[in-house]
């Protein structure tokens, strides 16, 4: 089996980079040193983000139940009590991607993402945790 070509994956890396939405430099430093951190975790968490760059790590481990409401509304329940309501467009991708464990992060849209107006992306407009009785 060929091995991949280490100088073509770190240019398809950089391009990946530039076209991503960019950041504060804090927020960017923050990212990048999460996804460093990624394989050092044990159990997969799910990061909700909030536009204000705080972050908050739910286990999948605690996952119960994924609901997907068309208009979007995404509703994530974890069987500590705490329920995550994920509001926005186009969020069938990320049901998809959280029911399957494949999701590291929910992130809420920039005020400048949101003002985009394009048809078939994902935009997250608010985040909203309420905690359970076990949290």
């Amino acid at each position: 089996m060929a091995s991949a070509n280490p100088v073509r994956s770190t240019h398809l890396q950089e391009i990946l980079e530039k076209s991503r939405p960019r950041h504060e430099p804090e927020v960017e430093e923050a990212e990048r040193s999460l996804k460093e951190s990624r394989p050092a975790i044990a159990t997969p968490m799910l990061d909700v983000v909030f536009r204000s760059g705080k972050i908050r790590s739910f286990s999948y481990a605690y996952l119960a139940e994924v609901e997907f409401e068309p208009g979007d509304t995404l509703t994530l329940k974890f069987s500590n009590g705490a329920t995550v309501i994920v509001e926005g467009r186009g969020l069938a991708r990320h049901r998809m991607q959280v029911r399957q464990h494949r999701a590291e992060a929910i992130q809420e849209s920039s005020e400048s993402e949101l003002a985009l107006d394009s048809e078939g992306i994902s935009q997250v407009e608010r985040i909203h945790i309420t905690e359970g009785e076990n949290s």
